[in-house]
């Protein structure tokens, strides 16, 4: 066994060759990869590819929503507007109405530019329980009992 310590074997000669050239040249110089780690890095590589194109292609998917998600929010807001200016429009028309409805204005008009005259008097007529046939008939008749004119003083 001494002799075997003192003989070399031809390693001498490889370990200089190794520490005088760089780790990536070794790399390059070295035997190829097996077929069975070639494979495995193109799975690698297919599978990496796939799921990069599926994060993506969700990403753009989730972009999208976004995008027509802040198209019905805008859209949403001008029917809001929309709708408040049309609530104020009916409140000033509803008002407008009211206005012109009035039995001071409707009374102005017609005595104003119409010509016409106020009654003085205000005459009342009582239909009785018995029907309005009857009652029509007893108008005739001013002295019946009970029914008639009535005037208001």
């Amino acid at each position: 066994m001494a002799g075997a310590t003192q003989k070399d074997w031809g390693f001498s000669e490889i370990t200089a060759k190794f520490e005088q050239q760089p780790q990536r040249q070794r790399r390059q110089q070295s035997a190829p990869e097996p077929a069975g780690r070639v494979q495995l890095r193109a799975r690698r590589m297919v599978h990496t590819g796939f799921w990069l194109s599926a994060v993506a292609i969700c990403l753009i998917g989730l972009v999208a929503l976004h995008v027509g998600i802040l198209k019905k929010n805008i859209e949403y807001n001008q029917l809001v507007d929309e709708k408040n200016t049309l609530s104020a429009d009916n409140s000033r028309l509803s008002s407008e109405v009211a206005a012109l409805r009035s039995p001071q204005r409707i009374e102005e008009i017609a005595t104003g530019p119409l010509g016409m005259v106020a009654p003085e008097t205000l005459a009342y007529v009582y239909i009785g329980p018995s029907g309005p046939g009857q009652d029509y008939a007893q108008l005739d008749n001013p002295e019946g009992a009970g029914y008639g004119l009535a005037a208001s003083p």
